[in-house]
């Protein structure tokens, strides 16, 4: 990977400053919230989902400011709302009060990826070093989460109110540094659109980049897969022992961040970039047969099927992730970016909120067919992903063929 320049840095390290926030707030808000703001688990997971779905229409106008305003001062302010949502934690003492808080946070979250990639796309031009960054600004981030989340250990072994609203400043400050970072980015500001007509066809992608978040929807079910249905799987439909599951956390966490960057530079042309999404499918695929493999084997074969299946589910993670950075900012036209990217980033957030239903509902209520089914749709959704993508390919948007 070439060096970075001073402004991709600075990108790099906001998102390294405030995944360490991200991270602190993930390990310790639960007990936070239950043993000192009073709430019970049930009231904090339906608050967060009912404020995650609210949030996914809420997080379309991200897109919006960032095409009037500029990526910079809309990803700069989303840092200070989720810094000042962070200190107003340690202040809830009730249900509502906490729902109140929450929507704003989680709002702030969602509009946050794909503001901050069109950031990344307005100030860098080159299009392999632009997925490089990107690449690279996920590596860094789950190392800040990982950081973070131990960092935290210091506030659940103290388990004081002082102790989580301390924490809770802390992130908040991690939030500001975040915010400081990213407006000392140069940003160029894309060539105003003289045709007004024009400028109102982009005010919402077209059919095909709209077909092209919803089957980067379907192939985002990784996260699902290894959040929900994987830890499921393993305890109840397998003998393999408890701590297997903290095991093959490590594993796709440690493949993610050793293969993300090299896996990014394939991305370099359209045709090249879109079949990536086919082999993304195909990985996806393998990884669901090994897990019903997993559930028809005994003892340390059935270990073996699940190391196979998280394997594949993370070569497939990081191949469709460097993908759908590329083609959803390439078939993006520069006056609507930012619009066109809440758009496309609706298929990841969709699948925060609807993935867990669909996995437990669908998937694991069937057994070895639920994961032959997924099988079948990775498939053909990372086949129709790369044509789709191949034919959206017009004038401006399109990346050079490799």
């Amino acid at each position: 990977m070439s060096r970075l320049a001073p402004a991709e840095k600075r990108l790099a390290a906001a998102a390294l400053v405030q995944s360490l926030g991200i991270g602190l707030f993930m390990a310790s808000s639960m007990a936070f919230f239950t043993r000192h703001v009073g709430l019970s688990p049930n009231q904090v997971g339906v608050g967060l989902a009912l404020a995650g779905a609210v949030a996914l229409g809420v997080s379309l106008g991200g897109g919006v400011l960032a095409d009037r305003f500029g990526a910079r001062r809309v990803l700069a302010a989303l840092y200070v709302c989720r810094a000042v949502c962070c200190t107003a934690y340690g202040l809830v003492t009730n249900y509502w009060q906490f729902m109140v808080v929450t929507l704003f946070a989680i709002a702030a979250d969602r509009a946050a990826p794909p503001v901050l990639q069109a950031l990344v796309a307005a100030s860098v031009t080159d299009q392999p070093q632009r997925t490089r960054l990107l690449a690279v600004i996920n590596v860094v981030r789950n190392c800040g989460l990982g950081a973070g989340a131990m960092a935290a250990s210091a506030a659940l072994l103290s388990d004081t109110l002082f102790a989580y609203r301390v924490t809770l400043v802390a992130i908040g400050a991690a939030f500001l540094g975040g915010a400081a970072l990213v407006l000392r980015i140069p940003e160029q500001a894309a060539a105003p659109v003289r045709d007004k007509d024009k400028a109102k066809r982009s005010a919402l992608p077209d059919r095909r980049y709209l077909l092209l978040t919803g089957l980067n929807f379907l192939l985002s079910f990784f996260d699902a897969l290894l959040l929900v249905a994987m830890p499921v799987w393993v305890l109840e439909h397998t003998d393999a022992s408890r701590a297997t599951v903290s095991i093959l956390f490590a594993v796709n966490t440690g493949l993610v961040v050793l293969l993300q960057i090299p896996v990014s530079k394939l991305a370099q042309g359209l045709r090249r970039t879109s079949r990536m999404m086919t082999y993304a499918g195909v990985a996806l695929a393998v990884s669901s047969l090994c897990f019903a493999g997993a559930g028809a084997a005994h003892g340390w074969w059935a270990v073996a099927w699940l190391f196979a299946a998280v394997v594949a589910l993370s070569l497939g993670e990081v191949v469709a992730n460097s993908a759908g950075w590329d083609l959803s900012i390439a078939l993006a036209p520069p006056e609507a970016r930012g619009r066109y990217l809440s758009v496309f980033n609706l298929g990841n957030a969709g699948q925060r909120v609807l993935g867990p239903v669909v996995v437990t509902g669908l998937l694991l209520s069937t057994g070895t067919v639920g994961w032959v089914g997924a099988a079948v749709v990775f498939l053909v959704a990372g086949a129709a992903t790369e044509r789709v993508a191949l034919g959206a390919r017009t004038g401006k948007t399109a990346m050079a063929d490799a």
